[in-house]
């Protein structure tokens, strides 16, 4: 699976994308501060709706979204900062901010528009059928 990133990775960037943390994050799962922690439990919200639409639809059709460091699926959920999402990575931070943005009341139609944007290119791309018309044998020349 390329591309994962992992939780606490995905918390930090997004927190640090929306401007309230100015460093990476030291940890996720353990954290004391309230906004980190609304953050982890926003990215199951981000993942119910991603596991609906392709390609994750199909890739992770049993509903197992984490997996750990050396790729094996958790079905228990999170339970480590070095967990890692099975899913596009930079689909999951645009997730979280905006539904982290979303759940403070604040201005989140353009974090929305980056993952639905995100998320429908992803699920095009994985249902791209290409036709070669030159293969079709009833085809009259």
């Amino acid at each position: 699976m390329p591309g994962l990133i992992s939780v606490k990775d995905c918390i930090s960037q997004a927190s640090m994308e929306i401007g309230i943390a100015q460093r990476p994050i030291t940890t996720a799962v353990a954290s004391a501060d309230q906004d980190i922690v609304q953050m982890l439990a926003l990215l199951s919200a981000v993942a119910d709706e991603v596991l609906l639409e392709q390609p994750y639809k199909v890739s992770l059709g049993d509903g197992v979204w984490v997996v750990d460091v050396d790729e094996n699926p958790k079905p228990q959920g999170i339970t480590s900062d070095s967990d890692l999402i099975a899913f596009d990575s930079r689909l999951a931070i645009d997730g979280v901010k905006y539904r982290f943005l979303k759940a403070k009341g604040l201005e989140f139609g353009e974090e929305m528009r980056d993952f639905l944007s995100r998320l429908n290119k992803l699920g095009a791309r994985a249902n791209a059928v290409v036709l070669d018309l030159e293969l079709d044998e009833g085809r009259i020349t």
